[in-house]
């Protein structure tokens, strides 16, 4: 009887050539092109972060900005949609005459804003409103190029494009971000619902200035690239999460908001200025179908554009909110443990066409205290 040779099983060195190659391009694709191919969380970092809310929290977000900038070392870098605030213009031109490197990027539609105020802080000027003569804003304005100018002596650079330069971060030294829905204007601080952040991550403020400089270079609609990090709580509230940039970004960022909303639980908590995005309501919808309990809260003057209607339709709890002001807020709290917020509004143009950041992080101590001010503004919110 003849003897059975052994089967060997097949492996990659016995593989031809060109199919050898074949499977090592799929390996590839397969590992950049699927959905978890985010690098993961550097090491995490000492510094925990810091959570404002306005208005009640205004004067206490506002110092704290200040002393950033009064602290800052080696550079400013501010990415502001509108600017209206001498406060901060002050501390801005005192950063810039003791030899802090400060550049800002805004939206062009407030060019003549970020002149008056920037000149009016230069001046010495108090108040609310800067009261400045076109001989000043002559004197003290210099064009460096069709979309960048010298305010001050200070580079300031505009997005002409269709879409909004919806930003409000600014990074201070590279060792630190600042961040959430707040406009640079005094209303925002004294008036309005908003939320800011201060991140002490290296990391993550690296990942800004990248785009941060993208934008201020030329590149309208930034580079996108997701900046994971991690934030021990040493000093702190501890968090970890990552910051998308729409628009180059926006698709990365609206499915990783998308599969956090389908894969809640028990609970999703929004406190929106506006919500339109099909896709966002239909999640929500979805989610209190399944058990979930849903409640949002929408600005009052936006619901002739919100997608309430859907909402109540299914028997999702809304209502609008209570301040006479702004609700300005573009927050979620899902399930206890993750934030959504940023400058990022529940919109189509927020990840299509806008400049916005989304940040997306895991925190229980974080989420509490998001979940506390929306069920506080819940409470003075009128149902629908």
């Amino acid at each position: 009887m003849g003897t059975k040779r052994r089967r060997e099983k097949p492996t990659l060195a016995g593989l031809p050539g060109y199919l050898l190659l074949l499977v090592i391009l799929l390996l590839w694709l397969f590992q950049e092109l699927r959905p978890d191919s985010l690098s993961p969380p550097p090491q995490a970092e000492a510094g925990g972060l810091e959570v404002y809310f306005m208005p009640q929290e205004g004067e206490a977000a506002k110092a704290r900005l200040i002393a950033l900038m009064d602290g800052a070392k080696e550079s400013l870098e501010g990415a502001f949609y509108e600017f209206r605030d001498l406060e901060i213009a002050k501390a801005l031109f005192r950063a810039k005459e003791r030899g802090v490197r400060v550049r800002l990027y805004g939206e062009s539609d407030y060019r003549s804003d970020f002149r008056r105020y920037l000149v009016g802080g230069a001046l010495g000027q108090g108040g609310n409103t800067p009261r400045v003569p076109q001989e000043a804003l002559r004197q003290r304005v210099k064009p460096l190029s069709l979309d960048c100018e010298e305010i001050v002596g200070i580079p300031v650079c505009f997005d002409e494009r269709e879409g909004f330069m919806h930003h409000k971060f600014l990074v201070v030294d590279g060792q630190a971000v600042w961040t959430g829905s707040t406009n640079m204007t005094w209303n925002a601080f004294a008036r309005n619902n908003e939320n800011s952040l201060l991140l002490p991550s290296a990391a993550l403020a690296q990942g800004y200035a990248r785009e941060f400089a993208a934008l201020f270079g030329g590149t309208k609609e930034g580079l996108g690239e997701p900046i994971a990090f991690s934030l021990s709580p040493e000093k702190g509230i501890a968090a970890q999460g990552t910051a998308y940039f729409s628009p180059k970004g926006g698709t990365l960022a609206r499915q990783a908001l998308l599969e956090r909303l389908r894969a809640a639980r028990k609970e999703i908590l929004v406190a929106a200025f506006v919500l339109t995005d099909r896709e966002v309501v239909e999640a929500l919808v979805q989610a209190h179908r399944k058990g979930v309990g849903v409640q949002v809260l929408l600005e009052t003057r936006n619901l002739k554009d919100s997608r309430e209607d859907e909402l109540l339709r299914a028997g999702v709890a809304v209502r609008k909110d209570g301040n006479p002001y702004t609700l300005h807020h573009k927050v979620m709290v899902i399930d206890g443990a993750f934030v959504v917020t940023g400058s990022y509004n529940f919109t189509a143009r927020a990840w299509q066409v806008n400049n916005e950041n989304l940040l997306i992080l895991q925190s229980p101590g974080l989420a509490e205290r998001y979940r506390e001010e929306i069920l506080r503004l819940w409470r003075e919110g009128q149902p629908l």
